[in-house]
């Protein structure tokens, strides 16, 4: 049995990895692919695993080029993919694969954790829709998706890989960190993303500012683009110190644990550093999701909405004790469970098709 698994983002390796072994580990045969994007190539190969480029990101402000963008990808993926003959096409919020399981006629899952991105492809083309429990149901009802097609799942994404997590030292090794001293780590926000918010970049430039104040500190930057990299050193003066611009993808949950302070735009980042015990901050002034109100409402979680917050701001050593147990294993079986069960009943169903005994389910 082959199930198909896109990677579309960074964050999608880390939480398909533990995934992809154990069904492996059970028998099954996986198919990946990953866009050229961010540090997703960097990290899959990091991870060992076995992958087929297929399509870039390009930068598009406009509505009208994304569209465009993601046709195309999705064409490329149904070449690529058409004589492999997968029994399910599973993602963490690819577009591309959605859109290229449905030409195929190929059944697929998707997940995703926020509620208020562009989720109209998803919510019509996909077989079944997996997102956290925290997210209300009814938010997503309004903005289309047929709720016989949802399934909630304990606990948040970032606890599939984060709940058995133990730190490395080798990450201050790669950057020269001196664990004596105060290390922040900063992701910046995606401001070529749909649903950022032109208040997180105001945020952003503050918090910048702030923190070149602190020239003692070691604050090491996270760029998600090579051409938000180059932005931070020419728009934001980020290429010296006390700024340290990472090179490539590093081991940002080992980062994450030896940071005194952890700043984001929102997103991964911020839950992982949730839910490892950092303190952690975020500048994020879209309309916020249920995963993010959770942390926040129970205090793992602070929001930055207004510059004044920031120039509060201050910073100090922190020691935390090694982590036994950071979120819950019943996430990651869970889930697994879900895929697992999805790929069985489609391979299933696909060989009724071809018995004559019943219809592939494509929706």
């Amino acid at each position: 049995m082959k199930v198909w698994i896109d990677l579309d983002n960074s964050p999608h390796v880390l939480f398909f990895a533990p995934i992809i072994r154990a069904l492996e580990r059970d028998g099954m045969e996986i198919l990946i692919t990953a866009r050229a994007f961010s540090q997703t190539q960097e990290l899959a190969t990091a991870h060992g695993l076995n992958f087929e480029t297929i399509g870039e990101h390009r930068t598009h402000h406009h509505f009208a080029t994304r569209v465009v963008g993601t046709v195309r990808r999705a064409g490329q993926l149904a070449k690529y993919v058409r004589k492999k003959r997968p029994a399910v096409a599973i993602s963490h919020g690819s577009r591309g694969l959605v859109l290229a399981a449905w030409m195929l006629g190929i059944p697929s899952m998707t997940l995703y954790d926020y509620e208020f991105i562009s989720s109209r492809v998803f919510n019509q083309l996909s077989s079944r829709i997996l997102a956290p429990s925290v997210v209300d149901p009814e938010t997503l009802r309004q903005r289309g998706l047929d709720l016989h097609k949802f399934t909630p799942y304990p606990g948040l994404k970032e606890e599939v890989y984060v709940y058995d997590f133990q730190p490395e030292r080798s990450v201050l090794t790669q950057l020269n960190l001196d664990p004596q001293r105060v290390i922040i780590t900063i992701r910046p926000p995606a401001e070529w993303a749909h649903y950022h918010d032109a208040k997180s970049g105001l945020l952003f430039r503050a918090l910048v500012e702030r923190l070149r104040l602190e020239k003692q500190a070691q604050i090491v930057v996270l760029p998600r683009t090579q051409e938000q990299k180059r932005n931070l050193v020419v728009e934001y003066g980020m290429g010296s110190k006390p700024f340290q611009i990472a090179e490539h993808a590093v081991d940002g949950l080992s980062l994450i644990w030896h940071s005194d302070a952890v700043f984001s735009g929102g997103g991964t980042m911020v839950r992982e550093a949730a839910l490892l015990g950092a303190e952690v901050y975020s500048i994020f002034a879209g309309k916020l999701g249920g995963a993010d109100q959770a942390l926040a409402s129970s205090g793992r979680l602070k929001l930055i909405s207004e510059v004044s917050e920031i120039r509060q701001l201050s910073f100090h050593k922190t020691t935390r004790l090694r982590p036994v147990m950071n979120g819950k294993r019943e996430t990651r079986d869970f889930v697994y469970r879900q895929i697992f069960d999805f790929a069985q009943a489609s391979s299933l169903a696909r060989s009724r098709v071809k018995t004559g005994t019943a219809k592939w389910p494509t929706q």
